[in-house]
């Protein structure tokens, strides 16, 4: 489940499509005029579109489309303009991308990818510290993520929840930032992170099953009695099916007041799309009211 959550394009309507567009490329130009180039076409590697998405909709916060230059070209074209929501979905990315670098293990990267991890490194450095600096909350948030991991991994974990508890409290403490000031939107906003941020964990130990095996690292599935990387994937995928069931009581129960089909549509089908590719329309995650 790496990189963003995106739409499932065979149920999305050209009038939604446009939309996601349209913030796309807003976040994008946020990112170029706020953090400069690099951090531009570096790249929406994580859920920016998606939080700017939910900030504001939940808040009931139309935002303007206008017709603008796209960063690094002579082209003009149609994207949203400023709003809060973008804002914070482009200090989320550059927040996301910098520690996901600097958490990458250093001896399993070949020799491009460490030149690769160099530059990025220099070339965000700027963009992360301004960042940090305009939402100091954030940033502990992902240092207290850090922490409460290396615990994790320090006392060998073998419980399924609490290995995936550091990342659910840091997701879910991101889309708690998207809710409003309503007490029961932040709650559900909160679970709803929480589940996405444990789905993503199991997937992500799933994905590195064999390199953690090779390097004698901790990994939660190894600890479990499982040493086969295809038996790691099911059940990662199994549990992640299971969260993702979860979620989608938690999500029914916001008032969202714009763009409620193409939410619908990434959080439903997107979603199970992202964890289990095929076969995502005949199979969506189940809508089951609470």
């Amino acid at each position: 489940m790496r990189g963003r959550m995106r739409p499932y394009l065979p149920e999305l309507t050209i009038r939604d499509y446009n939309t996601y567009q349209w913030y796309l490329r807003g976040v994008r130009r946020q990112l170029y005029t706020t953090y400069g180039i690099y951090p531009c076409y570096y790249g929406l590697r994580y859920n920016g579109v998606l939080f700017a998405l939910l900030a504001d909709s939940l808040a009931g916060r139309p935002a303007t489309c206008k017709r603008m230059r796209v960063p690094g070209t002579l082209l003009w074209q149609n994207m949203m303009c400023q709003t809060q929501g973008i804002r914070l979905a482009a200090q989320v990315e550059i927040l996301l991308s910098w520690h996901r670098i600097q958490d990458a293990q250093w001896a399993d990267l070949p020799v491009g990818k460490k030149v690769r991890r160099v530059v990025d490194t220099v070339l965000l450095r700027r963009a992360y510290k301004k960042a940090a600096a305009e939402n100091p909350a954030l940033e502990r948030i992902f240092a207290q993520e850090r922490d409460q991991a290396n615990v994790q991994m320090a006392l060998n974990a073998k419980n399924y929840l609490l290995a995936a508890e550091p990342k659910g409290n840091l997701y879910g403490a991101l889309y708690s930032l998207l809710a409003t000031d309503d007490p029961n939107q932040r709650k559900s906003m909160h679970y709803i992170g929480s589940c996405i941020g444990r789905a993503a964990y199991l997937l992500d130990k799933a994905e590195s099953f064999s390199r953690d095996k090779d390097k004698k690292r901790y990994n939660i599935f190894l600890v479990n009695g499982i040493y086969d990387r295809n038996a790691a994937r099911e059940n990662a995928r199994r549990q992640a099916l299971a969260i993702a069931n979860d979620l989608v009581r938690a999500y029914g129960m916001l008032d969202v007041k714009l763009n409620r089909t193409l939410l619908d549509n990434i959080m439903l089908l997107g979603l199970r799309h992202a964890i289990e590719p095929l076969d995502a329309e005949n199979q969506p995650v189940r809508w089951e009211l609470p």
